[in-house]
């Protein structure tokens, strides 16, 4: 059966969660939070370097100063037009795209990296979202994506012991913060390799070991996979175009 959506509400939605949040009301998240902190203290070791980067559903630009220091142009698409003002403003060409559309609005291989940052959560179809990050990207491409980690021990204890669903996001504009997909790594690492993408690696924060004495134990007790698995809040995956 068909999925009906209602694009109209989506963005309507996405708007007023941006002015919310360059508003500082609403119970929002800030981008330069300590969680998306540590995302991009991890995108910034593997990002790699060359003419065009595309950040997909890049909201206010967050990633632009990373991308600008190794890559000669940034681009970055978006469903919130007030967000793209933000982006437009610290360097990146925007362009504002519904990501559930079914096709962005690029031409096939126009990129050398794609990153796509905390955003797969929030799609209607997945699959059909990395199909096309693999169109847009140029042979042997990379991709970098990050979604919060269902499998993390604090959302299993919340469902096991609690009897309630976790929350993966602080974020209250919408129910469950307009998260309609939950993923472990196996179905992150399945979904690229449905989509085409090859040399699937999951990626820890090194950074988050330097701050803290607990986690450095906890790696080396449990190997550094392992602690991926249960005590990392998010996954972040990089693969190339196959």
């Amino acid at each position: 059966m068909a999925v009906a959506v209602d694009r109209a509400g989506f963005k309507c939605a996405y708007e007023r969660y941006w002015l919310d949040r360059q508003s500082g009301r609403g119970g929002c998240r800030d981008f330069t939070g300590t969680i998306h902190n540590e995302i991009l203290e991890s995108v910034r070791v593997i990002v790699g370097s060359g003419p065009r980067l595309l950040d997909v559903g890049c909201g206010d630009g967050g990633v632009t100063e990373i991308a600008l220091s190794r890559y000669k142009q940034a681009h970055g698409c978006d469903l919130s037009e007030r967000a793209l003002r933000e982006a437009v403003t610290k360097g990146m060409k925007s362009v504002c795209a519904d990501l559930n559309s079914g096709a962005l609005p690029y031409k096939n291989e126009s990129f050398d990296c794609v990153t796509c940052l905390e955003v797969i959560e929030h799609v209607v179809d997945p699959l059909a979202l990395l199909l096309e990050l693999r169109r847009v990207l140029r042979s042997r491409g990379l991709l970098i994506i990050t979604t919060p980690n269902i499998r993390y021990f604090r959302n299993i204890v919340k469902l096991l012991v609690n009897g309630r669903f976790p929350h993966t996001t602080t974020d209250t504009f919408v129910w469950g913060g307009g998260h309609l997909h939950y993923f472990t790594r196996k179905d992150l690492a399945s979904l690229l390799n449905a989509a085409g993408f090859v040399r699937c690696e999951f990626v820890l924060n090194e950074e988050q070991f330097v701050r803290s004495w607990k986690r450095r134990v906890l790696a080396r007790i449990m190997g550094k996979a392992q602690f991926g698995e249960w005590v990392c809040g998010g996954i972040t995956a990089s693969a190339v175009r196959g």
